[in-house]
């Protein structure tokens, strides 16, 4: 029994640790209200950041996959429960995806990004490169509320896990996660939930 407790604490753990999109969409946000010029001291601090959590959240997913796994496992139940209980499987599917969307991230928009910023003469960046550059972090910021759409519902799945609700409060919550996570795409969300 203690195994189990001490699995579930690492699991709601590394939940909690993946709330990464959020506050990588409350840093791009307010790096947006900076305004130009790109290419600046801000603009590498951002990239920094961005480019240091990859690693973090690879290992994060991968905790959040082994011990799910394993407390599935303990349950007495075995791989099959993902496909028989709709709740494991879409947190499995969901952490999938989430995975998924941070390697495209990782291996082909940041690259991408890196190079536009490489290739700028001095602190000049030519106009082409510059709208290159805002495109490509526009699609990562939208890619970053996905994750972050995931990663919350995954939450919730994962405290269904343990106490089911009707689907029509899974629903509400659903809803609600898809509002906040609009607010946080398009706002500093400044008062929190507000």
């Amino acid at each position: 029994m203690e195994l189990v407790s001490i699995l579930r604490v690492v699991h709601i753990i590394t939940a909690i640790l993946m709330a990464w999109p959020f506050y990588a969409l409350v840093a791009v946000n307010q790096r947006a209200r900076l305004g130009p010029p790109l290419g600046d001291r801000a603009d590498v601090y951002l990239e920094n950041v961005v480019k240091s959590r990859v690693v973090p959240c690879y290992v994060f997913q991968a905790t959040a996959l082994v011990s799910g796994l394993w407390l599935i496992f303990a349950a007495g139940l075995g791989l099959g429960a993902l496909v028989t209980d709709w709740v494991l499987g879409l947190k499995f599917v969901f952490l999938v995806v989430v995975a998924a969307l941070l390697s495209v991230v990782n291996f082909n928009l940041q690259p991408r990004i890196d190079a536009l910023f490489a290739e700028a003469s001095g602190d000049k960046i030519e106009e082409a490169d510059a709208a290159q550059i805002r495109a490509l972090r526009i699609t990562r910021k939208k890619l970053s509320s996905f994750c972050m759409f995931f990663v919350l519902v995954e939450a919730l799945l994962g405290v269904q896990a343990f106490a089911a609700f009707p689907l029509w409060l899974t629903g509400a919550f659903v809803i609600a996660i898809a509002a906040f996570t609009w607010r946080a795409y398009n706002s500093l969300t400044s008062y929190g939930w507000v």
